[in-house]
């Protein structure tokens, strides 16, 4: 390479450097654009032909007025005698539901907590993966299918799943 192609190359970078920092200025002063705002009428519209219901101040306090007055009715159902509410959980409990789970790989304790929430296995997939990491069984789950029922405890259920480790 000689002296005149050398400059001619060094010239070529300082011309395309130059061109892309004022192209890339250019462009960077037209997304910034501080005038560009939407209306509210153009963004309703926007929203309602998505499918989307706008309401206004007044409509959304009226909403939630009828929300307040159907809790407030739902409440005196509520109030039914304590005595019938515990006999209905104690039906409930003896009603062992059977529940086939399949532990995949790369599934969490949260996983795997969800999935028996959702079949009403335990209560709460939150405390249930807690006491997974809290006992130290989430390091110990098994991959495969267990056979588990509704009546079983935390400790129950993770004994199963471990395989007793």
């Amino acid at each position: 390479m000689n002296k005149r192609t050398a400059q001619a190359f060094a010239l070529g970078l300082l011309f395309a450097a130059v061109f892309l920092w004022a192209s890339s200025s250019v462009i960077a002063g037209k997304e910034k654009d501080p005038e560009k705002k939407v209306a509210v009428s153009d963004a309703k519209k926007m929203l309602e032909d998505k499918g989307y219901k706008v309401l206004d101040s007044s409509e959304f306090a009226k909403l939630n007025e009828k929300k307040t007055e159907v809790v407030k009715e739902d409440q005196p159902k509520e109030d039914t005698p304590k005595e019938e509410a515990p006999a209905e959980k104690a039906e409930e409990v003896k009603e062992e539901k059977p529940f086939t789970l399949v532990i995949a790989s790369g599934m969490s304790p949260g996983d795997v907590a969800t999935m028996l929430e959702s079949q009403g296995i335990i209560d709460d997939e939150t405390k249930f993966e807690r006491f997974l990491i809290d006992k130290g069984y989430h390091t110990k789950v098994q991959i495969g299918k267990y056979e588990l029922k509704s009546g079983l405890d935390y400790q129950q259920i993770a004994k199963i799943i471990t395989k007793n480790r």
